[in-house]
């Protein structure tokens, strides 16, 4: 007769009872980390979903309902492109990305360059915190800044400078012809800081045998700069290009004219300035949250379809450069 031992490494209750022991560590793991984002997705749920809604709630339907009703309408897209203030806020945000962000870019790379180029390591610090510091600066206090600086009377800062050459004191916030590119040459400095540092870092990175080789090999600093430089800059250049896109189609200066009223006297309003004066309200401006939705969904898929582009283009550097 055999007769088998019995295994006592082996108990299924002890398993089952293991395993119900990892089950409520996880549950209870998993129930503390929820505790701990709920705050997150409450505030992601209101603020960003919520929002949405009613912004695409509000933005196509063709006159004002309850929170709950819905009814599909293109009428208030067909009232904001008939409307001269918000065409105009169009033109000039779309200027706005044409000028800024190719300029932006090319003082930044230039500026880059030039701090990159310094050895002293505190002297680097030193010149890359004042570069960084209208980043972090309020953008309110810097477009204070700047409409003190071109204040339109004699005392303003840029009119004293012009002064000196015998030029006349020009309007620049209060005339047609000079206004918007008070508003261009406001968000070129605002973005230079946070494209500066990013693009220093990026120079610092390249391995600077590459340039030991080319110049062994007689390769001039132009085609350096072009052949070696701006591939390996490629990169960091359309990330930021992506950021200044975006941006530029944000642009709010309300700090430089204080309400769109005075923005619209002079042409210079921009979409998100619009958009602004549309929920807030004004003296020339009544609140219309069916035309903000509308505006706001159209900003939206403008800036949707440039993401798309770059999202193509990138891909295409990408392999020119692997």
């Amino acid at each position: 007769m055999v007769v088998f031992k019995k295994n006592k490494g082996f108990n299924i209750t002890h398993v089952n009872a293991r395993k119900r022991k990892q089950n409520k560590k996880n549950f209870d793991s998993f129930f503390l980390q929820l505790i701990w984002i709920i705050p997150g997705l409450f505030f992601i749920g209101v603020f960003v979903f919520f929002s949405l809604y009613m912004v695409i709630k509000n933005g196509t339907n063709g006159s004002p309902r309850p929170i709950y009703e819905w009814y599909l309408s293109a009428w208030n897209f067909k009232a904001i492109l008939t409307d001269q203030t918000f065409l105009i806020a169009l033109k000039n945000s779309l200027l706005y990305v044409v000028v800024t962000v190719p300029i932006g870019l090319v003082i930044s790379i230039l500026c880059a360059k030039a701090l990159s180029s310094i050895l002293n390591k505190r002297i680097f610090s030193f010149v890359q915190g004042v570069f960084f510091l209208p980043y972090v600066t309020s953008a309110m206090a810097v477009a204070m800044a700047f409409s003190f600086i071109f204040s339109s009377s004699s005392g303003g800062v840029f009119n004293q400078f012009m002064g000196l050459f015998g030029i006349d004191s020009v309007a620049w916030l209060k005339d047609s012809r000079y206004a918007i590119f008070t508003v261009f040459i406001f968000g070129i400095w605002k973005t230079l800081p946070f494209q500066i540092v990013m693009l220093t870092s990026a120079f610092i990175r390249i391995n600077k045998q590459y340039y030991a080789a080319a110049s062994i090999d007689g390769m001039s600093k132009w085609k350096q700069f072009w052949r070696i430089t701006m591939p390996q800059l490629t990169p960091m250049i359309v990330y930021l290009t992506t950021l200044a896109l975006i941006a530029s189609f944000k642009v709010l200066p309300l700090g430089l004219f204080g309400n769109e009223a005075e923005a619209e006297k002079v042409n210079a309003q921009t979409i998100i300035f619009w958009i602004y004066e549309r929920t807030t309200g004004s003296s020339t401006n009544a609140i219309s949250y069916p035309k903000a939705g509308a505006a706001s969904l159209f900003l939206m898929f403008i800036i949707l379809a440039v993401t798309v582009v770059n999202r193509f283009i990138t891909k295409k550097l990408a392999v020119r450069y692997k």
